[in-house]
Order: C-alpha cells, then structure tokens, then sequence
C-alpha cells in the first residue's frame, strides 16, 4: 500500500499550533527563546506555552490530532534516565506480558525494573501528558468541590477539585490517564477552560482524606 502523504508530519508543534491560531508567532519565538535558555530542564515547546498562558487544552488537543505527543519511552531517553539498551529491554518485556494476557503502562514498568526511579517515573508523565507537577501540602480540600465530580469518583480516580469559576476548572490528578481526562471534560460544559496538574500520589491520597503526610512535609513543593 502506497503511504499517504501527511503535509504536517514534519512540522513542529509549534507551527501547527501558529497555523491553528493558537498562539501567535511572537509567542512561538518568545516560547522557543525561553526554551533555548532553559536547556538544561529539558522542557517541551508545550510546557513553555502553558507556562506562558496558552490553554494547556488546545495545545494538548494539537499534540493528538497531529501526532505530536512525545512517547513516555522517548521522554526518559530525552531526559537522559535510561538508555536504548533498557529501554528494549522494557519493551521486550512488555511485549512479553501482553501476549500473556497482562498489559502494564511502559513506565510502570521500568519503575519495577528498578531502571527509573519514581521522581522520574513522575517527570515524564508530568512532560507526556503536558500536567505541570504541583504540591497539595497545605491545600485544604472542598466538600462541595469535590461533589462536582463525585466524592466516591475522585476517591476511586485519585481526583483533587482545586478550583471552579465561571471559565476555569483546574483539577490535579495522581493517576492521569487519556481516558480518565477525557472522561472529566465531559462532564463540564465546554465554555469551561479545564486543566490538568500532577500529584504525587502520598499526597493525594493524604488531601482526599483531609490529612497532610507527617513524614513528607512540603517535600515536593
């Protein structure tokens, strides 16, 4: 079968996301300024731009329809955690387990293999999913936000509500998942902006209880 030509294949996310008038070219050219200064963090055009104010949601939206995600496998190779050689390996093994029947997330998996540690394991879903990583230590959570989404559904889905205005839902997850994130911004009507944040999960799990950990006090802030 002869390959279908796709005329955005080559094109980088930030000139798709100019051409969908996401953001202007100044923007870009300023984003890729600061990403040129910030070398050494290893930071994705679409990290820059939600630090800069661009919605997190079109940039991710531009990143699944052009096929522009980073995969979690090439992130840690990015970020210089493990190498090719082990991350084969890992994938071999994955491979392995799903013909028996037993899928498992590939940094997961190199999380048990003991070949990433989980503060890197974090790092790169942070970077995948485009969800910056914040602290919940000394957050206080809301009954009443927390029953927008159902209290027995964010206990279930590891869900911290942190804000619902007029324009903007802001929600932190411990466990993200395409699925889960889609599932959520269904259930808020689509004039609401809505962003994701990452946890850790002692923390959550601690916040959703009304508890702060007494052993972590604002070790991830």
């Amino acid at each position: 079968m002869r390959e279908k030509f796709n005329p955005t294949a080559k094109k980088m996310l930030g000139e798709i996301l100019v051409e969908r008038n996401t953001i202007s070219k100044e923007h870009l050219q300023l984003a890729l300024s600061r990403q040129n200064r910030q070398k050494g963090e290893h930071k994705y055009i679409g990290e820059i731009l939600f630090e800069m104010g661009i919605s997190q949601e079109k940039i991710n939206a531009a990143m699944d329809a052009y096929d522009k995600r980073k995969s979690i496998g090439q992130i840690f190779l990015d970020l210089r955690v493990i190498t090719i050689e082990k991350l084969r390996k890992a994938l071999v093994a994955q491979i392995a387990m799903a013909k028996k029947g037993t899928r498992k997330p590939l940094g997961r998996l190199l999380l048990e293999m003991e070949y990433i540690n989980y503060h890197q394991y974090m790092n790169a879903l942070s970077k995948h999913f485009n969800m910056p990583i914040i602290s919940l230590n000394g957050f206080s959570p809301s009954c009443n936000l927390q029953r927008v989404v159902g209290e027995a559904y964010a206990q279930k889905h590891q869900i911290m509500l942190l804000e619902n205005s007029a324009t903007k839902i802001r929600l932190a997850l411990s466990e993200p998942s395409a699925f889960l994130m889609d599932e959520l911004r269904r259930i808020f009507p689509p004039s609401k902006r809505v962003e994701f944040y990452l946890v850790y999960p002692h923390e959550m799990d601690y916040s959703l209880k009304g508890k702060i950990d007494p052993v972590f006090p604002r070790a991830y802030a």
